[in-house]
């Protein structure tokens, strides 16, 4: 039933509701510039308490609910996918599960906070990486903002749609998979961190869910899966310790030992010889890809964020020339680098960075960061990934669980610092 035809089944039953629902709806769709975030915040939690209120009435329990057979899961995937909008009139969370979509209001969340929270989230990061030794109150207060800003996250964005889920804490097993599609701002946040971790295990989406990230739920569709006798996967892994013009990474040629130790028949690329066209060449002989050393991200010019190999300052490896490549055998890539998930400002909407232009180029399973990494910590989260993928010889679609496994377990070690655990995502199926 059409929208005018459902109002007009509510006019006849419940006047009152018909009408105020009617102005509501007007005043939001117009977009009041002049109205408060306080205003406008109000006017959407009037919506959804009278909504509720119609479709509590017999024969309304579906009023203005979209066709839940219209958007189903792309097949094979195994959990909800939440595609969070963000506008100046109001913010939802689109839900598809298997059953069809579900909208969930945010009434809490307003644009202006977002843009206002990210601006903050930020500048914390900010204040973490330029402070040095004798800036001994910079780290507590700023890794104290973060957790606000994570519980904030929580009770305005990813608590409701957990909770409209069902989606608890597991009693026993693996929590269940859950993909997010952030939208504008957003996409500088860590949904996946999101929550009150200083309480313990509860409201928190490590504790609850699986997180993976998709640039679009079409990329969620079909792909390449691995099958049980298959190879084992022809591991390329490329260490830069020292990029021209980058502060020295002295844990990232260690680490690519490490890796390259744990993993059957890996080659290293590392130093000198790991040039743009030494890695592209390399790429389209091997199905997998792990990375450490520096990534930059461009906030004016997303596609200009690149991975820092030895010869950067002639020759970068940047998101537009890797999403351009064609790699049909490509499977895992592994970005141990800073902000290789993070877009540019005049690009927020789109997935448009390191770890989505590997996703575009072929990679099934891309590991990458929102902001810089600690190369120590990076080290036992590389480790602890590649054990959870079954090394010697991994299996790329344990990506998501083993990622999921390493950050609770460096949150669980460090809670006090969420800057060492919150930034790893995993973006794919």
């Amino acid at each position: 039933m059409k929208d005018h035809d459902q109002l007009a089944g509510l006019r006849s039953h419940a006047p009152e509701s018909a009408a105020r629902l009617e102005w509501l709806r007007g005043r939001l769709d117009a977009g009041d510039e002049e109205a408060s975030s306080d205003r406008r915040h109000a006017l959407a939690a009037e919506w959804d308490d009278l909504l509720a209120g119609i479709r509590a009435r017999e024969g309304f329990e579906d009023f203005m609910r979209p066709r839940r057979s219209a958007h189903p899961l792309p097949p094979g995937i195994e959990g909800p996918v939440v595609l969070v909008n963000v506008s100046r009139h109001r913010c939802d969370a689109l839900v598809i599960t298997a059953e069809g979509l579900e909208a969930v209001a945010l009434p809490g969340l307003t644009l202006p906070e977002v843009l206002e929270r990210t601006v903050a989230f930020l500048g914390a990061l900010d204040r973490l990486r330029e402070a040095d030794a004798t800036d001994f109150l910079t780290g507590p207060s700023a890794e104290a903002e973060l957790h606000g800003h994570l519980g904030w996250l929580w009770d305005r964005v990813t608590g409701p749609v957990l909770d409209s889920l069902g989606l608890g804490v597991p009693s026993g097993g693996r929590p269940p998979r859950i993909w997010w599609i952030p939208t504008g701002p957003l996409a500088f946040l860590p949904l996946h961190a999101a929550g009150h971790h200083e309480e313990g295990a509860g409201r928190t989406v490590l504790d609850r869910a699986v997180s993976s990230y998709a640039p679009t739920v079409r990329a969620l569709g079909p792909t390449r899966r691995r099958t049980h006798g298959t190879p084992a996967p022809s591991v390329l892994v490329v260490a830069v310790p020292e990029a021209p013009a980058a502060r020295p990474l002295p844990r990232a040629a260690e680490e690519a030992a490490v890796v390259a130790g744990m993993l059957t028949g890996a080659r290293l690329l590392t130093g000198a010889a790991a040039t743009r066209d030494a890695v592209v060449a390399s790429l389209s002989d091997h199905t997998w890809l792990h990375f450490c050393g520096h990534g930059a991200a461009e906030p004016a010019t997303a596609s200009g964020s690149r991975l820092l190999v030895h010869d950067h300052l002639d020759h970068p490896l940047t998101v537009a020339g890797v999403s351009r490549l064609d790699l049909p055998s490509a499977e895992l890539a592994y970005l141990s680098a800073c902000t290789t998930a993070r877009s540019g400002f005049t690009t927020m909407d789109e997935a448009l960075h390191l770890a989505g232009g590997l996703h575009l180029a072929g990679f099934r399973h891309v590991l990458g960061s929102l902001w810089e990494i600690d190369d120590t910590v990076a080290l036992r989260v590389a480790e602890r990934v590649y054990a959870g993928l079954g090394a010697p010889e991994p299996v790329a679609d344990r990506a998501a669980h083993a990622l999921h496994d390493a950050v609770r377990e460096t949150r669980d070690r460090y809670p006090s610092t969420p800057s060492l655990w919150a930034a790893y995502i995993h973006v794919g199926p």
